[in-house]
């Protein structure tokens, strides 16, 4: 009977790792149909290449330089999301009043609202349709592209029902290709270098060490130990983490998502000289990557949810007074601690910014290595905390037949 049981939920796992795979060759498949009627103007060209759009779609799933069927990606979806915990985070009562069912319908709605926007200005803005009937073509891509953002949000979240990962896993998916395209031109001009296989070989090391901080970054906490009064007193006491990067994963997924439009706004039209001086978009990248980590990390871990939370359940922590103590605690914490974190994205940001506005155009991806790899690591990371919770039943069953075995 428990080998029975131990069947299904394999093949339950299988049938969601099958599911997955056929999600992603799906994602793939869309990623690479081109968008009918399109002609590719130099004014397109042109924003790809200065303002910086390979990267930010890359980070969305989106494929803006090909302008394939699902160019846009989770762009709208994620700029969505980030309304509405900036509308949660103020309280609307608009906002409060609503069920979560109602909530995620609004979502919807301003993800199809984003998505028209983003396929208006790239379709009309920079005029992708020639001929006498270039009106009716324009009309006919921003509904191809808008059609196929809400499609990939569709697949995102049936991925997330049926499948493994959701988006993130549709996202590290076209990262990766993404990345090894981008990579093969560098990597065969440092070949070609004198001692260039050394080179390479330093290049893999670093890649490799970048990884392996990312990962002790990632896991890396402040512990404070917090009493739980309904327990008993001779347990040991619980423990408290703040986390030293909270809102990394979440500053690339939605602040970047969020930024697109701005960006295809800036390069739609003609802006102040300073704002295409190199040393201005440098700076400007780096600080709002800077302040959007900080966002995220409070989003994730509110000192006055938290505070209020323990002041209901009469929990604390240990030699730290319930109420605002206890927020000004986690406050205090939280902005030391990330700053590490904030100022880390933004070296990185700044750093891939720097290399597609200075460096030449064969060596841009390696610039974007460092932060591709940081994005890529944390994305495997949730996905194998989600492995490891579909694989729970499975864990709970062989215990459960060694403790029968055992009586």
């Amino acid at each position: 009977m428990q080998r029975k049981k131990l069947n299904v939920s394999t093949r339950a796992f299988l049938k969601k790792a099958f599911f997955t795979i056929m999600a992603i060759v799906v994602y793939s498949l869309g990623n690479q149909i081109p968008v009918p009627l399109v002609k590719m103007t130099t004014e397109y060209q042109t924003m790809i290449r200065h303002y910086h759009m390979s990267m930010l779609s890359i980070l969305t799933g989106a494929n803006l330089p090909d302008l394939s069927l699902f160019s846009l990606g989770f762009s709208p979806y994620m700029a969505a999301m980030m309304v509405i915990q900036l509308l949660v985070m103020m309280k609307w009562s608009i906002v409060e009043e609503i069920s979560q069912r109602q909530l995620m319908y609004l979502q919807n709605f301003l993800a199809l609202i984003f998505a028209l926007i983003e396929s208006t200005i790239i379709a009309s803005g920079f005029k992708l349709a020639a001929g006498n009937d270039h009106q009716l073509k324009i009309l006919m891509i921003i509904m191809v592209l808008t059609a196929g953002s809400m499609f990939v949000q569709w697949l995102g979240n049936v991925t997330t029902i049926y499948g493994i990962g959701g988006m993130v896993v549709l996202i590290v998916g076209n990262m990766l290709h993404s990345n090894m395209n981008r990579l093969v031109l560098p990597c065969r001009e440092i070949l070609s270098m004198q001692n260039g296989g050394w080179l390479m070989v330093g290049l893999v090391i670093g890649s490799l060490l970048i990884a392996w901080l990312t990962i002790i970054f990632h896991a890396a906490h402040y512990e404070t130990e917090q009493i739980q009064i309904s327990l008993p007193s001779q347990i040991e006491a619980a423990v408290f983490p703040i986390g030293f990067n909270l809102g990394t994963m979440m500053t690339f997924m939605l602040g970047m998502s969020f930024l697109i439009i701005p960006s295809l706004i800036a390069s739609l039209f003609k802006m102040p000289t300073f704002w295409s001086e190199p040393r201005f978009q440098i700076g400007f990248a780096m600080v709002m990557t800077f302040l959007i980590d900080y966002f995220f990390a409070f989003v994730m871990l509110s000192p006055r949810q938290l505070a209020k939370g323990m002041r209901h359940s009469g929990n604390y922590l240990l030699g730290v007074e319930i109420g605002r103590p206890t927020r000004r605690f986690i406050r205090r914490r939280l902005v030391l601690f990330n700053f590490f974190s904030a100022l880390v994205l933004a070296l990185l940001v700044g750093l891939q910014i720097a290399g597609s506005l200075l460096a030449k155009k064969i060596w841009q991806p390696l610039y974007a290595l460092p932060i591709s790899i940081v994005m890529m690591v944390l994305f495997m990371e949730s996905l194998v905390e989600l492995l490891n919770e579909l694989l729970i039943p499975k864990r709970y069953n062989k215990l459960k037949e060694r403790i029968l075995k055992s009586v």
